[in-house]
C-alpha cells in the first residue's frame, strides 16, 4: 500500500505540508503556481498571471521599467499575502532574461527576497532551456524532438531525443523585446531571426519528429486555431496539428495588422500585439527544422523548476500511480474500490491495443466520477468531466477515448454523445471504448455498494466464450438487470457469454 493510500485511509494526509508554491519573475509577466502535493498532482489548484511588463524597453534603456517595476511589487505583494494565509511551506522564486539583463536589477531583487524571505533565483539561458524541456517532459508520456519556449525577453531552444536532452540555447528573441524594440521591424524580423540560427548548427542537423511550443503567445495562437477550427475538446495542453497546417495558419496571423487584430476572439488582449512576432518567429523555426507535428504545452519552466529542484527522484510511472490514488481521493472513492474494478476488469482487455493498460485503470478511476451527479444526465456529466480531467500526460485522443467509456458506463451503447467527438476516433476505437464502457456499466451492477464480488468473482475469455465464475454460495446476486448487462458486455467482445458456478 502506498503512502498516500495508507495515509488517506487512516484520515491523516497532511495536506497543509505537502502544498507547493512557484514564482516566475518574467520580461512580460509574473505568475504564481500553488500546487496541493506536487508529487500526486501536477495541475495547479491555483494559477494567477500578471502582465506588468518589467521588461519593456530594456534593449534602449539597460534598465526595469519604472511603471512595471511598481506594478510588479504590488502584485507580489498580493502573491505574499496568499502564500502567508494559506501557510505555504515551500515558495520557490526564479526570474529569467529581464533580471539577468538589467543593470539595476540587484534593488529590485533585494526587495522580492525581503519580502517572501526567500532567494531569487535567476537563471541563465541555458538553466532556462533545460528546466523547460523537464517541464515539457511532464506534460507528454513520450518526448522526442525540438523544445521552443518563447517568453517577452528571449527563446529558448532544446534537443529532446527520446527524453534525454542533446542540445540547447537561448536567444534574445523575446515578444515584449521586439514589439519595443525600433531597429527590428515586423517586415525585417524573418532576416533577423534567420541570422541568430545560423549560429546554432545543432538546429539543421537533424530533422526533428516534433516541435514543442511553451509560452503565453503561443499558447495564445493554438487556442486561436482550435476555436476556429471547432475543436471538440477544449483544452489547448497537447492540441496537434501538423506542420504545414501550423505554417499555413501562423502566416496568416503574421500579416494581421493592428485593427486586424483588434477584430481576434477568443484570446487575451494583451496578448494580441504580440501574435505576429510569434507567428513569424513560428515560420522559422518550421521551415528549419521541418517537424512532423506541432503541440502546445502548458507544463514548461515552472513545473521543470519544481521537479529538477525538489522531486527529481520520483519516476513518471510512479507519479502516475500516484496521480490515480490522488483522483480517487478527491472523487471520494476513499476505499480505493477503482483497484478491485481494475483487476477485475483487466483478463479481458489484456490485448486491447486501441485501449492500453493505463487507460483501462484510469476509466476505473474516472467511472466514479458520479457523486452528487443530476439522475437524468450522469451519463452526459461524466462525459465532460472525465474529458476535462485534470492531468497532464493525456492526449486529445485519449481524453475521448475516457469520456466515451465513462458516457458507457452510465447508458446503454445504443445511445451516442455528440457526434462531433466521435470524429476525432477510428472504429476500433469507438469500438473499444464501448467495450470498456460496457464492462465497466455490468462490473457496477455486481457491486451494488460493495466491491467485495468483486474479488470473489472471476471474469476472463477462453476461446470464443466470456466467462463469469461465480461462488454458488453468491448465486442469488445474479439478478436479472446483471444478465443482461453480462450479456451486453458478451455481445461487445463479440463473444458467447457464459456463466459458471464453483464450490470454492
Amino acid at each position: 500500500m502506498s503512502n498516500l493510500n495508507k495515509n488517506i485511509l487512516e484520515n491523516q494526509i497532511d495536506l497543509e505540508n505537502s502544498k507547493v508554491s512557484v514564482i516566475d519573475i518574467g520580461s512580460n509577466s509574473i505568475r504564481m503556481l500553488i500546487y496541493e502535493n506536487f508529487n500526486y498532482s501536477r495541475v495547479p489548484f491555483f494559477n494567477e498571471k500578471a502582465v506588468c511588463e518589467l521588461g519593456k524597453n530594456l534593449d534602449k534603456s539597460k534598465k526595469l521599467n519604472n511603471k512595471g517595476k511598481d506594478y510588479a511589487l504590488k502584485v507580489l505583494k498580493r502573491f505574499s499575502e496568499i502564500l502567508n494565509v494559506s501557510k505555504i511551506p515551500t515558495i520557490k522564486i526564479f526570474a529569467t532574461a529581464v533580471l539577468r539583463e538589467a543593470t539595476d536589477a540587484d534593488e529590485f531583487v533585494n526587495q522580492v527576497e525581503e519580502l517572501f524571505k526567500t532567494k531569487v533565483n535567476i537563471l541563465s539561458g541555458f538553466e532556462e532551456a533545460e528546466y523547460t524541456a523537464e517541464g515539457v517532459k511532464i506534460g507528454f508520456k513520450h518526448v522526442d524532438g525540438l523544445v521552443a519556449d518563447l517568453g517577452g525577453g528571449s527563446l529558448e531552444l532544446t534537443r529532446v531525443e527520446n527524453n534525454i536532452i542533446t542540445d540547447k540555447t537561448s536567444l534574445p528573441l523575446g515578444v515584449l523585446r521586439l514589439l519595443n524594440n525600433p531597429l527590428i521591424k515586423k517586415r525585417n524580423l524573418n532576416k533577423y531571426v534567420k541570422n541568430l540560427f545560423k549560429d546554432e548548427k545543432w538546429l539543421s542537423k537533424k530533422k526533428f519528429n516534433n516541435l514543442y511550443l511553451v509560452g503565453g503567445t503561443w499558447r495564445a495562437l493554438f487556442k486561436l486555431h482550435l476555436f476556429q477550427h471547432d475543436h471538440p475538446v477544449h483544452i489547448i495542453h497537447q492540441y496537434c496539428i501538423s506542420k504545414e497546417e501550423t505554417y499555413k495558419f501562423a502566416d496568416k496571423i503574421s500579416s494581421f495588422n493592428k485593427s486586424k487584430l483588434k477584430t481576434v476572439e477568443y484570446i487575451s488582449k494583451s496578448r494580441t500585439p504580440y501574435l505576429p512576432y510569434s507567428s513569424i518567429i513560428l515560420n522559422e523555426i518550421l521551415q528549419l527544422t521541418s517537424p512532423k507535428n506541432v503541440h502546445c504545452s502548458i507544463s514548461g519552466i515552472r513545473e521543470g523548476v519544481l521537479a529538477l529542484e525538489y522531486f527529481k527522484d520520483v519516476s513518471n510511472k510512479q507519479i502516475f500511480h500516484n496521480s490515480l490514488e490522488y483522483l480517487a481521493q478527491k472523487r471520494g472513492d476513499l476505499g480505493f474500490n477503482f483497484k478491485r474494478y481494475y483487476n477485475f476488469l483487466k483478463p479481458i482487455f489484456d490485448a486491447n491495443d486501441h485501449f492500453n493498460d493505463e487507460l483501462l485503470n484510469l476509466a476505473c478511476v474516472l467511472s466514479h466520477m458520479d457523486w452528487g451527479l443530476g439522475a437524468f444526465q450522469k451519463a452526459e456529466l461524466v462525459f465532460n468531466e472525465t474529458l476535462n480531467t485534470p492531468l497532464l500526460r493525456l492526449t486529445h485522443n485519449d481524453r475521448i477515448k475516457l469520456a466515451l467509456a465513462c458516457y458507457w458506463r452510465y447508458c446503454s451503447i445504443k445511445y451516442n454523445p455528440q457526434i462531433e467527438y466521435l470524429k476525432y476516433l477510428n472504429n476500433n476505437e469507438i469500438f473499444s471504448s464501448k467495450q470498456v464502457g460496457s464492462a465497466l456499466r455490468f462490473a457496477n451492477s455486481l457491486t451494488s455498494i460493495s466491491t467485495i464480488f468483486l474479488e470473489e468473482f472471476k471474469l476472463y475469455k477462453r476461446g470464443k466464450s466470456l466467462f463469469l465464475k461465480i461462488p454458488f454460495h453468491h448465486q442469488e446476486i445474479i439478478s436479472k438487470q446483471v444478465t443482461k448487462r453480462f450479456k451486453a458486455l458478451a455481445r461487445e467482445l463479440l463473444l458467447e457469454p457464459r456463466v459458471i458456478y464453483s464450490n470454492s
